[in-house]
C-alpha cells in the first residue's frame, strides 16, 4: 500500500512541477552582453520585497551581465513578482485573514519609477498546519536601449509539488529560487 502512495504522488508531482517558458527576439540567437549595462527595475506586491529582490537580482545577473546600478544603463531588465502562500493542514481548523500591500511603479535600486501601481492582496490561513509552500511567477524582460525585447522568460514555482518546497516557504525564499532558476535558463539558451 505504502509503494502504490509514493508512485501516485510522484506521478501527481510530476504533472503539476514548475514550469518556464523563454523567448528570444527574432529568429537569430541575441547575446545579451552585447546590450549591457543594464539597469534592473522590479515590480514587487511590496516595497520591501521589491528591494530585496533588486539585490538578489544584481547579485544572480552580475554573474553573467554588466548591472549599472547607480546611473541609467544601456539596456534593462524588467522583472514582476508575485507569490502566494498555500499550506497542507493535518486535521485542524483554520482562520483567515487578510492583507494588502502597495509600491508604486519599478524600483530601480534607489527609488521608484512611473507612473503604474502595483497593489496586491492575499488570503492566509493560519493554524496548525503541517506544511506550507509558495507558488510564485516571475517574469523577466531584457529590453535594449530602444525598449526593444530581446529576452523574456515566464516562470511559474509551484512549491508544494517540487522538494525546494519544504525549505522555501516564504516570498523572499521564493524570489531568491526563481531569479536564480531564471538566470540558469538564460545561460542553458545561450542568451548570456
Amino acid at each position: 500500500m505504502n509503494r502504490m502512495f509514493v508512485v501516485v504522488l510522484c506521478l501527481v508531482m510530476l504533472a503539476g512541477c514548475s514550469s518556464m517558458q523563454t523567448t528570444m527576439a527574432g529568429s537569430v540567437q541575441v547575446r545579451l552582453r552585447e546590450h549591457g549595462p543594464f539597469e534592473i527595475r522590479v515590480r514587487t506586491p511590496s516595497d520591501a520585497l521589491s528591494a530585496l529582490l533588486y539585490e538578489f537580482a544584481v547579485q544572480e545577473m552580475g554573474k553573467s551581465l554588466a548591472i549599472a546600478e547607480r546611473e541609467p544603463g544601456k539596456g534593462a531588465i524588467e522583472i514582476t513578482f508575485a507569490s502566494q502562500g498555500e499550506s497542507a493542514w493535518v486535521g485542524t481548523s483554520s482562520t483567515t485573514g487578510t492583507a494588502t500591500a502597495t509600491g508604486s511603479g519599478w524600483y530601480t535600486g534607489n527609488s521608484y519609477y512611473g507612473a503604474a501601481n502595483v497593489s496586491g492582496g492575499s488570503t492566509t490561513v493560519s493554524s496548525g498546519g503541517a506544511f506550507t509552500w509558495q507558488n510564485s511567477t516571475l517574469f523577466l524582460v531584457v529590453r535594449d536601449g530602444e525598449g526593444r525585447r530581446l529576452y523574456s522568460a515566464d516562470y511559474k514555482y509551484k512549491g508544494g509539488w517540487e522538494l525546494s518546497g519544504w525549505v522555501v516557504n516564504t516570498p523572499e525564499e521564493a524570489a531568491r529560487l526563481c531569479i536564480e532558476r531564471v538566470h540558469k535558463q538564460m545561460a542553458k539558451d545561450g542568451a548570456l
